[in-house]
């Protein structure tokens, strides 16, 4: 078995997910497929044991570099010669820009936050999308309340689904919605402002040191030496918060590469 073909469940098999009979897409690696059934018999129809073998394999761990000649047979990466980058789900945005930010509330368990003001009118709830400060409203977003009508306009923006109907897969679009949202809602206005405040707490000593402390917080790494240079003439110009906002908009902070 070539180990390219050991993993292929980040796109998937099958493009339709919702239809695998005669009518939906064909799969990809049908020979992958048999074999990933006889491994999970072997396996003694374990789920664990073929997620260990998939996510240990030398394709799932590669890189999303693209490739001049590979990019020319395969664009969409259906063959799985490089990771594909995948944006953030709408949830793991908000939960990003609290973490980074220091304004996570690590809480588990309990009763759901609600991030909306129900009222009846005339026999009908009705719910009233509002943005609520204070701990604990912070908690992860896996636990937001939720209600058919209860929106949420910065979870919207990114694709989050409408609890009120079913869909096989969620949608993944790129508006120019989303990175007015990431500058403007009064949310990210907020954790901009805790991330600069954090930043001046932990490194004091400089726009430097706040803006090398920013990159390991947002992206896990270092600032290259072009990327120190212009982020702190843009913080020395429009001020740390700014800056701030400016990375929760960056690809590295949306994609996963």
């Amino acid at each position: 078995m070539n180990r390219v073909w050991q993993y292929h469940f980040g796109r998937g098999l099958v493009e339709t997910t919702s239809d695998l009979g005669f009518s939906g897409g064909q799969a990809s690696h049908r020979e992958l497929l048999d074999w990933l059934a006889s491994e999970l018999v072997a396996r003694n129809w374990s789920l664990k044991e073929l997620h260990r073998l998939i996510v240990t394999s030398v394709t799932y761990q590669q890189a999303s570099q693209p490739r001049a000649e590979c990019l020319a047979v395969d664009a969409d990466n259906r063959l799985l010669w490089r990771s594909s980058p995948r944006r953030l789900e709408a949830e793991s945005v908000r939960d990003s820009m609290l973490s980074v930010s220091g304004q996570l509330n690590e809480q588990r368990g309990g009763p759901s936050f609600m991030d909306f003001r129900p009222y009846t009118y005339k026999t009908t709830q009705y719910y009233e999308p509002i943005d609520p400060v204070g701990p604990e409203f912070n908690r992860r977003s896996i636990y937001r309340f939720w209600a058919r009508g209860g929106r949420n306009p910065l979870l919207d923006t990114f694709d989050c689904p409408d609890s009120a109907t079913a869909a096989p897969r969620r949608g993944n679009t790129t508006t120019p919605l989303q990175a007015l949202s990431l500058m403007n809602n009064s949310f990210t206005l907020r954790m901009a402002d805790h991330f600069a405040e954090r930043l001046t707490r932990e490194r004091p000593t400089g726009v430097k040191q706040q803006v090398g402390r920013a990159f390991e917080l947002a992206f896990g790494r270092s600032p290259s030496v072009e990327e120190l240079r212009e982020s702190v003439g843009f913080v020395s110009e429009h001020g740390l918060a700014a800056f701030c906002r400016v990375l929760f908009n960056s690809n590295g902070f949306l994609y996963v590469n």
